[in-house]
């Protein structure tokens, strides 16, 4: 869920976010937010 939350982050989808600020973007608790609305499926192969 991190790598989701960083590239929402990546992608604008939370706005255009400085650069300078990024670095105090909390991934894990957006990780932990988008536990809540989406789940990981693995399909064999």
């Amino acid at each position: 869920m991190k790598e989701l939350a960083e590239q929402f982050v990546e992608d604008g989808l939370f706005g255009d976010i400085p650069q300078n600020l990024q670095y105090y973007i909390d991934y894990d608790a957006i990780a932990r937010d988008l536990e809540f609305d989406y789940t990981e499926t693995e399909v064999i192969g």
